[in-house]
Formats: C-alpha cells, sequence, structure tokens
C-alpha cells in the first residue's frame, strides 16, 4: 500500500467504521479456510502467517483447529487492530505491527484475507507475497454484481471499508493467475447465507440461498454477499 491508501487504518478513520474489525465474522472465515484446505488434502503446515490480520480472531480460530504443532504469527500496518489482536495472543500464536512485506521472512502458508481489495496496486502486492510462502489462501469478496450496481453498493464498500477494487470470481481468478498463483481449490463462501444478522441480510436470504442452489457462481453475479475462497501454489 502506498501512504495515501494505508493512512486510513492508521489514522483511526477506518476505526471508527469498523469499531470490531471484523472479529464477529472471524470464527466463520476460520471454520470456511480449515474446510477448505481439508478438501485440498495438502499437509497440515508448520508456520502460518496472516497479511492484514485485523483483530486477529482468525487465527485464534485456526489455532483451535489444525493441530498444536502448528506456530502462527499475524502482521498488520495498523496499531489499533494489533492492539485488539494481542488480547489473543499466546503459545505459538503472536501478532506483530509490522509491514510483512518489508520483512526477510518465510511461512508454510500465508493467508491473505479480504486484503488485496484494499491496496493500490493489487498486482504488485500480489507477486510481492508470493514470496512469502509456497501455498497462500485467499478469501475476495465478490462485490461486481448486478444488485451492487443498481444500487451504487460499491461505492458504499469504498467509502466505508477502503476497498479500491472490486472483482467477479472470474477476474478475481485470472488476477491470480495473472500474477503468479495456480489454483489448488476454491469454492464460492457467503457469510450473508450461513449466518445472516441483519433485516436487510434476511430480507435477501431466500432469494440467494434459491439460486445458490442452482448457482453459486450466478447467485454471486446476480446479488452478490459471496466471497470466493481460494488456496494457491505460488510460483516463487
Amino acid at each position: 500500500m502506498t501512504e495515501t491508501s494505508e493512512s486510513r487504518y492508521i489514522d483511526g478513520e477506518y476505526l471508527t467504521a469498523n469499531p470490531t474489525w471484523g472479529r464477529e465474522d472471524s470464527a466463520w472465515k476460520a471454520r470456511m479456510i480449515h474446510g477448505l484446505w481439508q478438501r485440498t488434502g495438502l499437509p497440515v503446515p508448520r508456520t502460518v502467517a496472516e497479511i492484514g490480520c485485523g483483530s486477529g480472531g482468525i487465527l485464534a480460530e485456526l489455532q483451535s483447529r489444525f493441530p498444536d504443532t502448528v506456530a502462527y504469527a499475524g502482521f498488520d500496518i495498523a496499531p489499533e487492530a494489533i492492539r485488539m489482536a494481542e488480547k489473543n495472543a499466546r503459545k505459538g500464536l503472536s501478532f506483530h505491527c509490522e509491514d510483512l512485506t518489508q520483512l526477510n521472512r518465510t511461512f508454510d502458508a500465508l493467508l491473505c484475507i479480504d486484503v488485496f481489495e484494499h491496496v493500490e496496486n493489487p498486482f504488485e502486492f500480489l507477486r510481492t507475497i508470493r514470496k512469502l510462502a509456497p501455498v497462500v489462501v485467499f478469501n475476495i469478496p465478490l462485490e461486481m454484481h448486478v444488485a451492487g450496481i443498481l444500487i451504487n453498493h460499491q461505492l458504499w464498500t469504498r467509502r466505508h471499508y477502503g476497498h479500491l477494487h472490486f472483482y467477479t470470481a472470474v477476474v478475481a481468478l485470472e488476477t491470480l493467475k495473472e500474477c503468479g498463483y495456480s489454483v489448488v481449490a476454491s469454492s464460492y463462501v457467503s457469510r450473508l447465507l450461513d449466518l445472516p444478522r441483519s433485516i436487510s441480510e434476511y430480507v435477501f436470504w431466500l432469494p440467494r440461498k434459491l439460486i445458490a442452489l442452482f448457482s453459486a457462481e450466478f447467485s454471486a453475479r446476480l446479488l452478490g454477499g459471496t466471497s470466493l475462497l481460494v488456496v494457491a501454489r505460488s510460483d516463487r
């Protein structure tokens, strides 16, 4: 990220709009990540890092799902996020207020969960993080959808979450390919379908569910509320 795009995460702007830093979705995301990893048949990693770890909830939840031989490290440039994350710190789980891309460290697996849509140059970022681990897990919000365009949802997420880029599944996968990744496994996931919370989420639950039963891809393109979870090998 450049200084311009980073500032909202450091100066308190993002914290004001998102006071929990997404902690409430951590258990669900960890369950999705663990499930997809199990499906790949890949061995359990010895070391796992998360870039843009936020409040640290995902790593804390994953620690309870993988064997206790795994060591976890979370990295974020936002001091407030790391202050929250440090409440989860314990043996085998540490957090660091540092830019992981600037450190000379490598891991068996890297988590990049809802991150590269925030950076000004996602291509440069994706190529840079390839050096950090041979396997990378991405969660990519699929925010370029018909309903979102009709209600200008992309502008809201840009202002509220700081998303600078918006993807469909095919564009996200093509971006990863162009940046030197090969997909091991992928899955459409939707917290809005699994754990709806607000009135609006319940209103759209049934049409999303019915369409997703026919085609998860079509549901993502039409109504949104879906992310693409990807396990990919990085060509380092």
